[in-house]
């Protein structure tokens, strides 16, 4: 059963900052982040703190014992509480190092970019990558409280903001019904480059409530993503292996939207793919990989790493249909193939 107290709002992170005791409080932060926000980076320098390098190359086991050295030498007791600030590398780090530490401490997610406020900061799934892999290792550890704030999206690259609806069409094709029509919707009639909206700010704010109340219904059934959460899962399987490959090339959010063509392929829905397909292109995300994500075989490899296979198969995450999606098991390696061609070919 899930705990997690989830809050959106416009200055909620401030006030969170605010609000957190001077002692016994662990700040973890990305570096963009706390340079982007004069309160984090305010933070960072008020509290005991560990500054997280931006970039998923960072995500690794070297990062979380440093992290884990510096909450040991803060002093940091079993009542101590460790706030991660940024996007889901920072997050999932955060939450990780909190799960090992006195054998687990609380822990609170502010998550500072798309990908972190509608996916990774929820749930309690914290890891790092391990031997090229992604997401090797980790735990379930679930935060006391997820705190989004919509402002903070408001310093992000462009490219960030639009990797990042990757995960809302995701989340928007499991739900389907309402929260899969306002994501149809969401034409993005206004310039990322250019300064942001108060309203624009509401939309995302928005998004990031609808995509969060999805997800939270499936954490509360499914703490241990043995049943239906699993289906959150779509388009990763495929991603995964894109990102592995050209990474850092390719972020996170474009590698799932790779991956959620692949996956409307393996349905054999062309209506449902051709939709995906103009989705990505409004959004201007990338319908085919870089080069270095083109071999079939070493994706194949990559796809081998894959903590949902079982019995030595695939196991893939499937959109039939919006509002019907599934988790198909035993999937032969031949219907891969043909998935993978949706972004291979031509």
């Amino acid at each position: 059963m899930s705990v997690t107290q989830v809050e959106v709002g416009v200055g909620r992170l401030a006030a969170l900052l605010h609000e957190l005791p001077a002692a016994g409080v662990f700040v973890v932060a990305d570096e963009r982040a706390a340079a982007a926000h004069p309160a984090i980076g305010a933070a960072v320098d008020a509290r005991t703190s560990f500054v997280v390098p931006s970039g998923e190359e960072h995500k690794t086991w070297a990062t979380a014992e440093a992290l884990l050295l510096a909450l040991d030498a803060a002093g940091i007791d079993r009542d101590g509480l460790v706030l991660g600030v940024g996007g889901g590398v920072t997050t999932d780090l955060a939450g990780f190092a909190a799960s090992l530490h006195r054998r687990g401490v609380g822990w609170i997610a502010a998550p500072t970019t798309v990908v972190g406020a509608v996916d990774a900061a929820l749930g309690g799934k914290t890891a790092v990558n391990l031997g090229g892999g992604k997401n090797t290792v980790g735990t379930f550890h679930e935060p006391l409280r997820v705190v989004a704030d919509p402002s903070t999206l408001t310093t992000l690259d462009p490219r960030h903001v639009r990797a990042g609806l990757a995960e809302v069409l995701k989340t928007a094709l499991i739900a389907g019904g309402e929260a899969w029509d306002s994501v149809l919707a969401l034409d993005l009639a206004f310039d990322l480059d250019d300064a942001w909206t108060d309203a624009t700010v509401a939309d995302f704010g928005a998004i990031i409530e609808r995509c969060l109340a999805t997800k939270l219904d499936l954490v509360t059934r499914d703490l241990h993503d043995v049943g239906p959460r699993r289906t959150l899962n779509l388009g990763h399987t495929f991603g995964h292996a894109f990102e592995a490959l050209a990474l850092p090339e390719l972020l996170h959010g474009e590698a799932v939207a790779l991956g959620l063509i692949c996956a409307a392929r393996a349905a054999n829905n062309v209506s449902l793919e051709t939709t995906i397909r103009e989705r990505l292109k409004a959004w201007q995300l990338p319908l085919s990989p870089p080069p270095p994500a083109r071999d079939v075989d070493a994706l194949l490899t990559e796809m081998l790493r894959d903590k949902k296979r079982a019995g030595g198969q695939h196991t893939l995450i499937v959109p039939h249909a919006p509002g019907d999606v599934r988790v198909e098991e035993g999937v032969k390696e031949t219907r891969i193939r043909k998935a993978l061609a949706a972004v291979l070919e031509g």
